[in-house]
């Protein structure tokens, strides 16, 4: 008995492999059929391929059509760039040493600092301050008598965390590089990032517009050549009529084609004095140096 049964099994498997040949070649040919008659059905032809990528292609490029402002450079852009102020500003107080003043030279965020004005001067815990570090005089550009400013830098932010009747102990709480003992502080002003939107840059065969012009003075490290992020200071400010966030063309003239200029990048303004500012090189084109003039767009 088990032998019929699986006679007749293999029987019905012999059988079943016709029948599975046939009804392929049916449906084979049901198919070919039906491109003949409409080859642009893109169910059922191969030129439906790349009906996909279109999908792809709309998700991919959703992002460029949104126009939204874009912020210009990071907190640390802003509050690490520094400034170009006036040549003797006065601040309210200084570190005058340090917790572990024996054992270090230079501090860093969460070091213990002391400072020389305290209750008798407003101090509380909590309040927070900008160090500030005098640098060099800068000159106008192709002057070398009239001085625009000095270079102040900012090496971080400190906060009071007690204060005694001409003193007060605090903590550096955001570090932008070494802190030393003799570095001013001046009262903490919260500064947005700027948010900007893109305009068309300026071509070589664009006239200059009449905005205002200036120049490149100096950059926030002295590096040179500047580079796209590079921060530099400006002779531009609010007197100006520049804002955070506008943008400058920056070219050089031409030594001898008068009117031609040679457009070298772009730059966003960061922070605003009343006659510098503090810019952020956003593009750039050709070698970018000191010296090289920016005009308002």
């Amino acid at each position: 008995m088990w032998l019929s049964k699986g006679t007749v099994f293999e029987q019905e498997v012999v059988m079943r492999h016709p029948l599975a040949a046939l009804t392929a070649g049916i449906l084979l040919a049901a198919s070919s059929a039906l491109q003949a008659v409409d080859g642009s059905n893109p169910a059922l032809t191969r030129e439906a391929a790349p009906a996909p990528a279109t999908l792809i292609e709309k998700v991919v490029r959703a992002p460029r059509a949104v126009s939204g402002p874009l912020p210009i450079g990071v907190e640390s852009d802003v509050y690490c760039s520094g400034y170009i102020g006036e040549l003797d500003e006065l601040f309210p107080g200084s570190i005058v040493s340090a917790e572990k003043e024996k054992n270090q030279t230079f501090f860093m965020l969460g070091d213990i600092v002391y400072l020389d004005i305290g209750e008798h001067d407003g101090l509380t815990a909590g309040m927070e301050f900008t160090i500030v570090r005098p640098r060099q005089v800068v000159n106008r550009w192709g002057s070398i008598t009239e001085v625009v400013g000095r270079v102040y830098r900012t090496p971080g932010r400190l906060r009071v965390i007690c204060a005694q009747e001409r003193s007060a102990i605090a903590e550096i709480s955001y570090s932008c590089m070494d802190v030393q003992v003799g570095d001013s502080i001046s009262p903490f002003e919260p500064i947005p990032v700027p948010l900007v939107r893109r305009t068309q840059v300026v071509t070589m065969c664009d006239t200059p517009n009449g905005k205002a012009t200036g120049h490149i003075m100096e950059t926030r490290l002295g590096e040179t050549p500047i580079a796209t992020d590079s921060l530099v200071y400006l002779d531009l400010g609010e007197a100006d009529g520049l804002n955070p966030g506008d943008f400058l063309t920056v070219y050089r003239a031409s030594g001898r084609a008068e009117g031609v200029r040679t457009i070298l990048g772009e730059a966003s303004i960061l922070t605003t004095r009343s006659r510098t500012s503090v810019a952020i090189i956003t593009l750039m084109t050709d070698t970018i140096g000191i010296g090289d003039s920016v005009e308002i767009k």
